[in-house]
């Protein structure tokens, strides 16, 4: 466990680095702004492009591993949604548990855990798993939020359309896939940009969400017990649900690590960018991502010494 603290010990090093550029206000929130634009539109894509680019991809041969996670993702929103049913969830709060319950930090943290463990070797497994969680997220997820708040309903699969076609993230999956597939050789002086622009993002998105966790105001404790359960369900729960289902389907959990540490993930950023558009519960949110993010310190390592 030592060992694999030290190996993941820089990831958050950085965030409290970042946690402290905010509460010295050396950093404001137009740092975190242009940070996340920055990652969200350019780092994360060239990253993910660079990865699947240079990798011997075989969808059949990766069949397992995405219907895998296609499993467990809309097994997530069916819990999600079955969660607000059982304890009669007011509409805000069932919809912000539907979209965040699943939702991890796998790209902006499980790409540089899973690197920082594993190599740069595991990045195209690690891309095609975020490809995965992408496709529900913007189908599913953001459907399902959208059928609560569109006044047209014929209108839910032109939005679905819509939000799959402009997000970065899966355009930089689409093309990365079709230049492997075709063996498309692109000129070094792309490439070799393309993988520098990658390389920085790393950093620049763990003080993103350093910079998020410096400014979230504490709050009284009774207002965190309802963000405890809930972390609790995403990073020991969830991941536990992952690892005990691939073994009683015959597989040896070993063989989907990087799935399970991606399902171990504390909450991603997006919901809380998603909060007022939809309506959902920002201090909820907030409060989900410094708690879970914060507990993932022990609980990744947790899971990693398992697998």
């Amino acid at each position: 466990m030592l060992e694999i603290l030290k190996v993941i010990a820089p990831l958050f090093l950085i965030i409290l680095a970042g946690a402290f550029l905010q509460r010295l206000k050396v950093a404001d929130e137009k740092w975190e702004d242009v940070l996340n634009a920055f990652a969200l539109k350019v780092g994360l894509p060239a990253l993910i492009f660079y990865a699947l680019s240079q990798a011997k991809i075989s969808l059949s041969e990766q069949a397992d591993l995405l219907i895998a996670n296609s499993i467990f993702l809309v097994a997530s929103f069916a819990i999600a949604y079955a969660l607000g049913k059982i304890f009669r969830l007011k509409g805000i709060m069932s919809r912000t548990i539907f979209i965040c319950l699943a939702f991890g930090n796998v790209a902006y943290l499980g790409i540089p855990t899973l690197v920082q463990v594993s190599g740069d070797n595991i990045l195209p497994t690690a891309s095609l798993i975020v490809a995965v969680y992408l496709f529900w997220f913007f189908t599913i997820g953001i459907g399902g939020l959208e059928y609560s708040h569109i006044k047209k309903k014929r209108d839910l699969i032109k939005t679905i359309l819509l939000n799959l076609v402009k997000n970065p993230l899966l355009i930089a999956v689409i093309l990365g896939i079709l230049v492997a597939s075709f063996s498309i050789e692109l000129p070094e002086i792309i490439s070799s940009s393309i993988q520098m622009v990658g390389a920085s993002v790393t950093p620049v998105v763990l003080v993103v969400i350093g910079l998020f966790i410096g400014k979230t105001r504490i709050g009284k404790l009774k207002k965190w017990i309802p963000v405890i359960v809930f972390s609790a369900i995403t990073l020991l729960v969830l991941p536990a649900l992952f690892f005990f289902g691939v073994k009683l389907a015959g597989y040896n959990p070993s063989q989907f690590t990087s799935s399970i540490i991606e399902a171990a993930m504390p909450l991603a950023i997006t919901p809380f960018a998603l909060a007022k558009q939809y309506k959902l519960q920002e201090r909820f949110i907030a409060r989900s991502i410094v708690m879970s993010t914060v507990l993932s310190v022990i609980t990744i390592p947790f899971w990693i010494s398992i697998l």
